[in-house]
């Protein structure tokens, strides 16, 4: 049996790995990391401001002001924006 994951991740099921010191990919951890759907998108940090990219969108980025706001913006509740690019 497969386990289809159509909704959104919780909080809990959301990882960041970091790339460097300025940039994380975000995982959905609910499937295998070797699975290049884990990957929901990144998240970078770029004059003090932290810009989101989904796969799901990858050409809009959304800014937010803390790591954590970036971090729930993957998350099914939305938060507030600082800024639509």
């Amino acid at each position: 049996m497969t386990m289809q994951y159509e909704q959104r991740p919780l909080s809990i099921d959301i990882r960041l790995d970091a790339l460097s010191e300025r940039e994380w990919r975000v995982c959905d951890n609910r499937l295998p990391e070797s699975d290049h759907l884990s990957i929901l998108g990144f998240i970078e940090l770029r004059n003090g401001l932290f810009e989101v990219t989904t796969m799901d969108d990858p050409g809009q980025r959304v800014i937010f002001d803390s790591l954590a706001a970036a971090r729930n913006a993957f998350a099914p509740i939305p938060r507030e924006r600082v800024h639509t690019a």
